[in-house]
């Protein structure tokens, strides 16, 4: 089978390129060469998150690999069959297992019978969702392909050490493998419909949490944080919100706060931000908020994060949503896409459709 060729340096030109490219090849199991790794980055190449999922799907699909090395700006990939298993993944330092998940968790649900993996590496991190949104808004979009998908957060993992350790267990729904593109579709249509084009008439409700390093409970960070996101939600909506505080031992001192609601369509949105020293508590929970609140009032059915994370799913399942915006980032995703399954995207202002 020839190789499909992905220029890196297509759109923004990121990490998202080898993240939706890796995950379509190991489904499919078409070989690809990608080209110009992260050329609009600084600095280009891979890094330790992007060489974590080849790493995983390396030993998940008993790939041919070339290329894979920190800073290489060209890989081969050559992927086989997915196999049932339990592995391990070290991501080194605090590199985003949130973005990890971007492409394993969807893939995992493909893999036969049962598939197990614990990886190592930062939890809430910089330029990535928290692990936070990850189970509580990205998951509930994937649970339905597998019989059971447990996520769990063994340990929290901030910058600069990471040492976070996050468990995936998902039971399939799959006794042996899907072979080519028709058969993953339809498996994937009889569990998953993605209609979201419209937001519900109200908004059901808000919940969050909260997450402080243990040492920063004196100053109460955590309720800080709450409070900051409650008291804007206050403001511009009159609602109450739900946020649960956690303080946690980890390797380095961090905060975060995640927020997401459901409307009466069954549609879930979050936002998510990170506290830094100097930068005061209630300050973190009012930018969640803010972020929240601006997604929504666009009209949208998925946040920003969101839109992104769902494009390779959509195109699998057909259906539509609608994004707060078109941006540079969900335009790459999307003509990465079309590499592997053909031009199914329509765009209607910000309403995505896919056949």
């Amino acid at each position: 089978m020839s190789r499909i060729i992905i220029d890196g340096a297509t759109g923004e030109g990121g990490g998202q390129v080898v993240r939706t490219a890796l995950f379509f090849s190991a489904l499919l199991g078409v070989p690809i060469e990608i080209k110009n790794i992260r050329a609009k980055r600084s600095p280009k190449g891979l890094k330790k998150q992007h060489l974590g999922i080849v790493k995983a799907l390396q030993i998940i699909t008993n790939a041919t690999v070339e290329g894979a090395y920190e800073g290489s700006t060209n890989l081969i990939f050559e992927p086989k069959t997915l196999k049932s298993g339990a592995y391990r993944i070290n991501l080194g330092s605090a590199a985003s297992i949130s973005l990890f998940l971007q492409t394993i968790l969807p893939l995992s649900v493909f893999v036969p019978r049962k598939f197990l993996i614990s990886v190592i590496g930062g939890t809430d991190v910089d330029k990535a969702p928290t692990v936070d949104w990850v189970q509580n808004v990205f998951l509930p979009h994937v649970e339905p392909l597998a019989k059971k998908i447990t996520l769990r957060v063994v340990k929290r993992g901030f910058q600069p050490l990471g040492g976070g350790i996050v468990t995936l267990h998902v039971e399939s729904r799959l006794t042996s493998p899907l072979f080519g593109l028709e058969e993953i579709k339809t498996f994937v249509r009889n569990f998953l419909k993605i209609d979201k084009a419209q937001q519900g008439e109200r908004i059901e409700k808000i919940r969050g949490i909260s997450v402080a390093h243990k040492k920063l409970q004196e100053r109460q960070v955590a309720e800080r944080q709450r409070l900051g996101a409650y008291q804007y939600i206050k403001e511009k909506w009159n609602r109450r919100v739900s946020v649960y505080n956690q303080y946690v031992d980890a390797d380095s001192i961090g905060t975060s706060i995640t927020l997401w609601l459901t409307d009466t369509n069954g549609n879930i949105l979050g936002a998510d931000a990170l506290g830094k020293k100097g930068k005061l508590a209630e300050i973190v929970g009012q930018e969640a908020a803010q972020k929240l609140v601006e997604d929504f009032e666009t009209g949208a059915t998925v946040d920003r994060h969101l839109a992104d994370h769902l494009i390779p799913l959509l195109a699998l399942a057909g259906g539509q949503m609608r994004v707060p915006q078109i941006t540079s980032h969900l335009k790459t995703n999307i003509e990465i896409t079309k590499q592997f399954l053909g031009d199914i995207f329509t765009l209607e202002g910000n309403l995505i459709k896919a056949s």
